[in-house]
């Protein structure tokens, strides 16, 4: 898959819950730290931001609400379920 793609994905998915600039942070931050970089994301570097993403959500949302939000997410982007 596309990194852009998927970023763009991840993005939208958790900005209705902690606003846009806190989810294009946080996912650029952890694309970061992971190595995953433009042009293409694998499918294990996927599950990991999402994993990473999904923690720090926990925070806002609590375990539950943050794994029913991220659970879809990795089934589509192909980071597992």
């Amino acid at each position: 898959m596309v990194t852009a793609e998927a970023v763009r994905e991840i993005v939208a998915a958790i900005t209705p819950f902690i606003g846009d600039n806190m989810a294009r942070s946080a996912t650029r931050v952890h694309c970061e730290k992971l190595g995953i970089a433009d042009p293409d994301v694998t499918p294990q570097q996927v599950a990991l931001l999402i994993a990473r993403l999904e923690t720090g959500l926990r925070v806002f949302m609590g375990r539950e609400k943050a794994n029913s939000l991220m659970t879809p997410l990795r089934v589509k982007l192909g980071g597992g379920a």
